[in-house]
């Protein structure tokens, strides 16, 4: 598969093997059901939610580069200045982005990961401020 320049997330989402599709669709609904305000724009192929700057994305398996052979990465831009107090950021050999490997629907855990999105959320409220 190639890197696609999906106009919206509906293209996005036909592009998906069917076991990453329930994926990408359930940490879609959590992003937007719980930071509305989170702008979604297509880089890379992939869906990233911004505020002030990137904070995360959607990385399918599938896609190239993702060096797993399943699932779905929530993408942590900020993931080396995240406190990671639930231990689910993988930094691998990675100096700045984090993620969290999904293999099924079932692996969210919605209350966890709204705790690493909402830290990430308030990082770049915060780095913001500073660089104003």
């Amino acid at each position: 598969m190639n890197l696609h320049k999906f106009k919206d997330f509906d293209a996005f989402y036909d592009m998906l093997l069917p076991a990453e599709q329930p994926i990408c669709l359930r940490l879609r609904e959590l992003i937007r059901e719980n930071f509305p305000h989170l702008r979604e724009k297509f880089g890379y192929g992939v869906p990233y939610y911004h505020q002030h700057s990137r904070i995360c994305f959607l990385y399918p398996a599938s896609f190239p580069y993702s060096g797993r052979p399943q699932g779905v990465a929530l993408g942590l831009v900020r993931g080396h200045l995240l406190s990671n107090e639930q231990g689910l950021l993988d930094m691998g050999d990675r100096k700045e982005v984090g993620y969290v490997h999904l293999l099924s629907a079932n692996d969210i855990r919605d209350e966890t990961l709204l705790e690493i999105l909402h830290e990430a959320v308030l990082l770049d409220e915060e780095l913001r401020k500073v660089n104003l």
